[in-house]
């Protein structure tokens, strides 16, 4: 019988943080638990209330911007571990974490999940930093994991063992379940086609194209709804467009939905949206929960986005910031119920097959004892 690891599992956000990198950090650290490994997360404060919390340590930064942070204690609390298992891009201590795992001999896996994307001085920066520090990073992991292999060519991401590995879902919390009374939860019309869209609303998730969904929705035939769940610095202005094209009426701005609550935002819908508009969208784990859902997802023509997707199976795709597309394909949805049933059920049964976070924990543990050899 192996061993159980001490597994450091650093990442720039962790939940009540509301994103993705967060969001896998956590299904990895409760998943691998459940396994017999023992897990703790290093993360930044980012203003979260100081609090006793099993496993989490939330470490001041020396200086934070954005998601990135420099928490110069992280070299310290990492000596000991088994893995080093960091969460990339984590500006400003992917470097420090990288460190660590060299001073105290120690593996590193790295995940890989996004490119960001900026123009001006903050573009210059981040090619910079991609140049210079993330080749550092890069060559001190011995593993560098991807959600698929599709997303890290296309973006030239390149490592002497690199391994797909997608981000799983809990089919068992995400499930099919009653749309009526889900629709009820959130103030919807309970006869009206609903259409889903969960994201954040701030500036650092601009690629969502959430502007994009509206644009489109108000062009829409066919009779729709739009519950929208996330929320940021940006709502108001998405508020005011929904209003500039006439259709504030219909469209539910449901704030952050409480984590024991978000399965049911999926049951109330006939589809899910994600009409990221670049490729700063890596993977989109929203397009699992829905999948999971049995909820069929339109999403954009884009790297590793698309690879969720079996083209009228199981959803979607549609031309990344192209409003016209994606109201050609909401309509499709809105108006032929079969058809909707259709993905969702394939969807369903697809997410259960290929994307179950349990399976895919073990094979984590698998990349981690071929790291410690």
């Amino acid at each position: 019988m192996e061993r159980s690891l001490r597994i450091a599992i650093v990442t720039p956000v962790y939940p009540p943080y509301r994103g993705g990198i967060g969001t896998v950090a956590d299904h990895d650290a409760r998943c691998l638990r459940a396994l017999g490994q023992t897990v703790d997360v290093f993360t930044p404060t980012h203003n979260v209330p100081t609090k006793a919390e099993a496993g989490i340590t939330r470490l001041q930064p020396f200086y934070a911007w954005g998601n990135g942070a420099v928490l110069l204690d992280l070299v310290r609390k990492l000596r000991g571990y088994d893995i080093v298992h960091l969460h990339y891009p984590f500006f400003g201590s992917d470097i420090l974490a990288a460190f660590a795992a060299k001073l105290w001999s120690i593996p590193l896996v790295a995940t890989y999940h996004m490119r960001p994307k900026a123009s001006g001085i903050l573009g210059f920066t981040f090619r910079a930093y991609r140049f210079v520090l993330e080749r550092f990073v890069f060559q001190s992991a011995k593993v560098l994991l991807v959600s698929s292999k599709e997303y890290a060519q296309e973006h030239g991401v390149r490592h002497r063992n690199i391994e797909a590995l997608p981000f799983g879902i809990d089919t068992e919390r995400f499930v099919p379940g009653d749309r009526i009374a889900a629709r009820k939860t959130f103030g919807l019309k309970e006869d009206i086609p609903t259409i889903l869209f969960v994201g954040g609303l701030d500036r650092a998730h601009y690629f969502k194209g959430v502007d994009v969904l509206l644009s489109a929705c108000s062009a829409m035939t066919m009779p729709w709804q739009l519950l929208v769940v996330g929320d940021g610095n940006n709502r108001k202005t998405f508020e005011a467009l929904a209003a500039d094209l006439g259709i504030a009426d219909r469209v539910r701005f449901a704030g952050s939905v409480p984590f024991e609550d978000l399965p049911r935002a999926y049951q109330a819908a006939e589809v899910h949206v994600l009409p990221s508009i670049d490729r700063s969208e890596a993977f989109g784990l929203v397009t699992l929960e829905a999948m999971s859902s049995g909820v069929p997802s339109i999403v954009s023509d884009l790297p590793g986005v698309r690879s969720l997707i079996i083209p009228h199976e199981t959803g979607s795709l549609v031309i990344p910031g192209d409003a016209a597309s994606l109201t050609k394909a909401l309509d499709q949805y809105c108006g032929d119920e079969n058809f909707a049933k259709h993905c969702g059920e394939h969807a369903r049964i697809r997410a259960c097959a290929l994307y179950d976070e349990r399976i895919l924990a073990k094979r984590l543990v698998e990349v981690y004892n071929r790291c410690i050899v």
